[in-house]
């Protein structure tokens, strides 16, 4: 304290101590995850709408390339897993992002499982 103004400058905050940086293995695999299941979502919903409104028969190109559309954002929420384990197994890094991502794209993968077994059971 200074004795002329009568005024204490506060401590250095966590003096000694580096703040340490996201895993960008784990950004990466929670971006795959938000991605992923917005074009998942996005195609079950062009396809149910399809089915809903009648045109099963006409459109069989149309239903191909959702399915291919749906089979490449799989694969890709398959990299987000990898990413994500890879992120959750590093030390000297923070690992929120790369558990929230590993956690939505195991989300991603068996939901999607689950919605095609469902489809199965009906039709």
């Amino acid at each position: 304290m200074s004795e002329e103004t009568g005024y204490t400058p506060p401590a250095p905050a966590r003096a000694g101590v580096a703040r340490v940086p996201q895993s960008g293995h784990g950004i990466a695999s929670f971006v795959i995850s938000l991605v992923a299941s917005v074009a998942i979502m996005l195609c079950v919903a062009v396809s149910g709408l399809m089915v809903a409104t009648g045109h099963t028969d006409e459109d069989t190109l149309a239903f191909g390339v959702i399915g291919l559309t749906m089979f490449v954002f799989l694969l890709l929420a398959v990299a987000g897993v990898v990413l994500g384990i890879i992120g959750v197994r590093r030390r000297d890094r923070r690992r929120t992002f790369a558990a929230i991502g590993l956690s939505l794209n195991i989300l991603i993968l068996v939901g999607t499982a689950a919605l095609v077994a469902l489809g199965s059971l009906v039709n």
